[in-house]
């Protein structure tokens, strides 16, 4: 059944990819992109470039497609996570950045801006990762994660030992 279904995908992105002009079916495109996270859901996405580079481009070709639709900027905001946790943290800033000034009034902006401090962090970029994290708590500052991230700022870039000591030290305070 697995091997039907990916052979079902790869047929839509075959005549998506070939006839450029038509606009693939908007229902069967979200099922395939439906399936494909299903299929990764047991799967770790960073293990396997082709997987997650075919996640992304079903995503694109939905977004690209129908960049009114409400599940546009849930795509990107998946596009991004996948980037992300593959270790493309340029492109995962990059697509996070295009998803805020596109859909600016998105559910889940405050999330991308949070995932944007972390893609910073996790590529070692740490005076933008405090930067985007400040930038978070200013504008998001009742979010649910807004308190954890003022506490946490001060430990950007820092040591595991360093960390600690500077935790040990607000404590003593």
């Amino acid at each position: 059944m697995k091997k039907i279904a990916i052979y079902a995908i790869g047929m839509l992105l075959t005549v998506a990819c070939s006839h450029k002009n038509e606009t693939p079916d908007h229902d069967a495109l979200i099922d395939s992109i439906s399936n494909e996270e299903q299929s990764l859901a047991y799967f770790a996405v960073g293990a396997d470039t082709s997987k997650a580079n075919h996640i992304i481009a079903l995503y694109n070709l939905f977004v690209n497609n129908f960049p009114d639709d409400s599940l546009a900027p849930i795509y990107m905001l998946r596009t991004a996570e996948v980037q992300i946790n593959t270790g493309s943290f340029e492109e995962g800033i990059n697509t996070l950045d295009t998803l805020m000034a596109l859909y600016p009034g998105f559910e889940e902006i405050a999330m991308c801006q949070f995932l944007k401090g972390q893609a910073y962090e996790s590529n070692q970029q740490y005076d933008l990762a405090r930067e985007a994290y400040t930038e978070f708590v200013e504008t998001y500052p009742d979010h649910v994660l807004a308190a954890d991230t003022r506490k946490m700022l001060p430990l950007v870039g820092l040591t595991p030992e360093e960390q600690l000591e500077a935790i040990q030290a607000q404590n003593r305070k």
